[in-house]
């Protein structure tokens, strides 16, 4: 019974944060642009960290409630197997711990990749400001920049899920704002709004 409690606590945390690892997943398979497909789970995680947090309460209970004296105490002590063990709760609790604040702590897997302007490019250079819609956290934001420093033209990009646009330096002449778009919807997997130029 009480890995049953560990497995739903473990599966229910990974899965309230998969919006945000499925992104880091996808950019280290090469496969970025699947991303998005998991961005319907974001609403639920407030649920899937509570149902976390009752199965591992519950798998503690299970471990550490006492146990009924054996009058006779003829019968030999049953081994347990690791999965039935308190460290391996303990274990558990503590991966979910860290599932539950990824999308605080995951902007440290993206590369953000600064790159200098000499003094020509800045005349070149444009404020655009793209809507995307599918971000849903910290970890979203950290994708969309980590798609987009890269490109060739692009010199500065912040990623707001709360405002749900990304605000770019980009220089035009080095890269269209279309095929930014397009590249950017290709790299995420987010849908990409209209844009506008200027503040």
């Amino acid at each position: 019974m009480k890995t049953t409690y560990i497995s739903t606590g473990l599966i229910t945390a990974i899965a309230s944060s998969l919006c945000c690892i499925a992104p880091l997943i996808a950019i280290f398979g090469g496969v970025a642009g699947t991303a998005y497909a998991f961005s319907w789970i974001e609403p639920a995680r407030p649920f899937l960290i509570g149902a976390s947090i009752i199965a591992l309460a519950l798998a503690f209970y299970q471990a550490y409630k006492t146990k009924p004296a054996d009058d006779c105490t003829c019968e030999v002590p049953e081994k347990k197997n690791f999965l039935n063990s308190k460290g391996f709760l303990w274990s558990i609790t503590i991966l979910s711990m860290l599932m539950f604040s990824f999308p605080y702590y995951s902007n440290n897997f993206y590369s953000q990749t600064a790159i200098v302007q000499t003094e020509s490019d800045r005349t070149k250079t444009v404020q655009c400001t793209i809507g995307i819609e599918g971000m849903t956290c910290a970890g979203c934001e950290n994708h969309v920049q980590s798609a987009l420093l890269p490109m060739n033209g692009v010199s500065e990009a912040k990623a707001s899920y709360k405002e749900g646009n990304a605000i770019i330096q980009v220089d035009t002449s080095k890269i269209s704002i279309s095929v930014l778009k397009m590249k950017l919807a290709e790299k995420t997997g987010y849908k990409v709004l209209e844009h506008k130029i200027g503040k």
